[in-house]
């Protein structure tokens, strides 16, 4: 199978190629610039210069190419702790009108399923809940793109699968590391109470979740996945659990509206929303088991990969 990755030089496209060359597919991964095409050469992929912004230059990839299907985990996620809404009109923009060029694209190209990653948060928080692939989305302005996505995939022609990420963890994904730093640093706090869930997914069950829906194809078409580790624990239990694997402080807690002075109300608003992301379907469905099933074992691995780094903490 020949497997066409968007987003190739991100943290889940550089976890993803791996997996899927592993598999057996042919893989080509789409790149901007001289050096992220060699990112993917080291992949040992097929790289492939272009831009999803670039709906006409797309179109033109695809047709020559003709990709078996399609995997999009192309994001422009902020750099920064202290973010306001403009900050994610790069995102949007891919989200958006990235995501409607590359339907296009994979429908001429006549591509047999378009595997598109979106966000676990793109629902509604529901405080100890259990969030289900049917419950409400979010009406926040800021995932307006998102819920746009998911609808353009939807409404697409070509047999799509949506992929809702829990919080993606990766030693080398910097807002995991920023996360690290500010543990160690004393300076990532417990929200209020600590008691809003937090569902993670690592980025090597997150790339094993795209190989599993690509395997199971004449399953998944048409359907939404929540991939997280299945086991979503309350805030202040994971922070004071990453903290210990860090030999960092315990971290202390902070009321909310003194984070918003520090940090903003947009990053606090979604820090501090409720996830418990139930993974059964994906289980039931696609074979997903996640190699880091709790919190435990996935801070653990980063703690250790990161134990030797000194990572500069900032806003």
């Amino acid at each position: 199978m020949h497997v066409f990755v968007a987003g190739a030089t991100g943290v889940l496209g550089r976890a993803v190629i791996p997996r899927l060359l592993e598999a057996g597919h042919r893989v080509s991964g789409l790149a901007r610039t001289p050096e992220k095409l060699l990112i993917v050469q080291g992949l040992n992929a097929e790289p492939v210069r272009g831009d999803i912004l670039d709906g006409d230059g797309l179109s033109r990839l695809l047709l020559q190419l003709r990709p078996d299907m399609v995997v999009n985990v192309a994001t422009s996620i902020p750099l920064k702790l202290k973010i306001d809404p403009r900050d994610w009109e790069p995102n949007d923009r891919v989200r958006n009108v990235g995501t409607i060029n590359l339907v296009r694209a994979c429908e001429a190209a006549g591509v047999s399923l378009l595997i598109q990653e979106s966000v676990g948060y793109v629902c509604a928080s529901q405080g100890a809940k259990w969030i289900t692939e049917e419950s409400p989305r979010s009406t926040a302005p800021f995932l307006k793109a998102t819920v746009e996505m998911e609808d353009i995939v939807r409404a697409s022609p070509v047999p799509g699968v949506l992929l809702r990420l829990g919080a993606l963890m990766s030693a080398d994904s910097w807002h995991t590391q920023q996360s690290a730093a500010g543990l160690r640093r004393g300076m990532l706090p417990i929200l209020g109470d600590g008691s809003a869930y937090l569902s993670l997914i690592h980025v090597e069950d997150a790339a094993g979740a795209i190989v599993g829906a690509i395997e199971h194809a004449s399953v998944t078409a048409g359907r939404t996945y929540n991939i997280a580790d299945g086991s979503p624990a309350p805030m202040a239990e994971v922070f004071r659990f990453a903290a210990a694997s860090l030999n960092a402080p315990a971290p202390k807690s902070v009321p909310p509206f003194l984070a918003r002075m520090a940090v903003g109300a947009l990053t606090v608003d979604i820090l501090a929303a409720s996830y418990r992301m139930s993974a059964d379907r994906a289980q039931a469905e696609i074979g997903f088991v996640p190699r880091y099933p709790t919190y435990r074992e996935t801070w653990k691995q980063i703690a250790g990969a990161l134990a030797n780094t000194d990572i500069a903490f900032s806003l």
